[in-house]
């Protein structure tokens, strides 16, 4: 089971989508489809790593990894989303939960 909110992590984009809830990623999966790889993967809020994998044409279902991201990890990738959007500067990004960081890739979002 999935701890919403989440990231998706493509392969090859520096950029994390954040996904609220269960509900908007089921109502707005078909969008992930375009950009979807097999590397591409699901990062919740608990850190658990998820595979994103086809269902159908239109569908895709994260499968649980077994595996967990490190918290140094999941900063480094955050500090690089937000380097790419240039929205702050990168060295005073820290935090101390996956949670947190999943929040603040919300804050950073662009309106």
């Amino acid at each position: 089971m999935i701890s919403w909110p989440a990231v998706i992590k493509y392969q090859g984009d520096d950029e994390l989508t954040y996904v609220h809830t269960e509900k908007e990623w089921l109502s707005d999966a078909g969008s992930h489809l375009y950009h979807h790889r097999d590397d591409d993967q699901l990062i919740d809020s608990s850190g658990r790593i998820f595979s994103l994998n086809h269902v159908d044409d239109n569908t895709i279902m994260p499968e649980n990894t077994g595996k967990q991201i490190l918290l140094e990890d999941f900063i480094r990738l955050v500090r690089i989303h937000a380097s790419s959007s240039h929205r702050c500067c990168i060295e005073k990004i820290n935090f101390r939960t996956i949670a947190e960081g999943i929040s603040l890739v919300n804050s950073l979002k662009e309106t």
